[in-house]
């Protein structure tokens, strides 16, 4: 028998986005799903959208906005399959997508999350330019999104061990998730969005859970800014002038945060990780001043993260785990 799986689609203001999302995800060839869609309190005519649903799709509204990660932690707990697809609403579906993410699970038992092969789409207009393949951590802290900005020329056609998966169309078993969970959070809420899908990422892989790219499992998604890894100085100034101040400061602050958590002691004194840091902090300090004021909000944060990463360090499996 075809193994539940559970479909959950995060919404806030997605009006534009969320009929055709769930179109692909109602088209699928995989027939044993439940959707669930948890919304953070939309004011524009999302929830109008979603009163108007007709089907089986359970809806359930917040009434506040609880970020990325305090929204799909409900969406979690509320449903009940043996996988777990989290999808963005400006996501769209291959319709063999599920198929190909359960032939995926069922090769290995210690496959924890599985990456698929996600294209860009630029005002609904699906194109062959990759989006991620999922990420990828370097020594120095960078961390990618691997391949994004690239013309898909068969150079990601073999499935592969990753880092781990991309939150936009994120994919777990749901043993792993329960096996990572910490002070009953899937993911940390107090990251609220952005790098909450990194730091989880992160605490399976200390736990010993395998993260795998399938190529075959295909999605398209509209984001609102991306870049080219190759694209040198000039593109990493465009992309960044793109996004919001808060967009920034939360990147930032995050990341810092899933260091503080899970990076070994003895990494953030790696001649990569310091020289990287102390760059990106002079490059912070020149041009984004006004970012390096979250700095406050990670020294408030910075007692909680202290006694996550000790339950973390108690309790993970393996001692090392690879950085490129």
């Amino acid at each position: 028998m075809n193994k539940l799986v559970s479909i959950i689609i995060l919404t806030y203001n997605s009006e534009r986005y969320i009929e055709n999302c769930l179109k692909s995800v109602s088209g699928q060839t995989y027939d044993n799903i439940e959707i669930l869609i948890v919304d953070n309190n939309s004011n524009d005519g999302t929830r109008g959208i979603l009163r108007e649903l007709k089907g089986n799709q359970r809806v359930i509204l917040n009434n506040e906005n609880l970020g990325y990660a305090g929204g799909n932690n409900i969406g979690i707990k509320q449903s009940r399959g043996e996988y777990v697809i989290l999808i963005n609403p400006d996501v769209v579906l291959d319709k063999n997508f599920v198929q190909e993410i359960v032939s995926e699970f069922e090769k290995d038992p210690k496959i924890g999350s599985v990456q698929g092969k996600i294209y860009q789409m630029n005002k609904r207009v699906k194109t062959n330019i990759i989006d991620t393949v999922g990420f990828e951590f370097f020594k120095s802290g960078r961390i990618i999104d691997r391949g994004q900005g690239e013309q898909d020329n068969r150079q990601y056609d073999k499935s592969y061990e990753i880092f781990g998966v991309n939150g936009a169309a994120a994919v777990y078993r749901r043993e792993t998730l329960n096996d990572v969970e910490l002070k009953e959070e899937y993911f940390d809420e107090d990251f609220f969005c952005y790098a909450e899908d990194f730091d989880l990422a992160w605490r399976a892989r200390l736990r010993g859970w395998k993260s795998v790219f399938n190529p075959k499992a295909i999605a398209w998604h509209d984001r609102t800014s991306s870049k080219s890894i190759s694209g040198g100085w000039k593109e990493f100034r465009k992309t960044r002038k793109s996004q919001s101040l808060w967009l920034r400061k939360m990147s930032w602050r995050n990341v810092w945060l899933a260091f503080i958590k899970n990076l070994p002691l003895k990494s953030f004194f790696h001649p990569q990780f310091l020289k990287r840091q102390i760059k990106f902090c002079f490059y912070l300090l020149i041009f984004e001043p006004g970012v390096l004021l979250i700095k406050f909000s990670i020294i408030k944060l910075l007692p909680r993260m202290l006694k996550k990463r000790k339950i973390i360090m108690e309790n993970k499996k393996v001692n090392y785990v690879r950085f490129d």
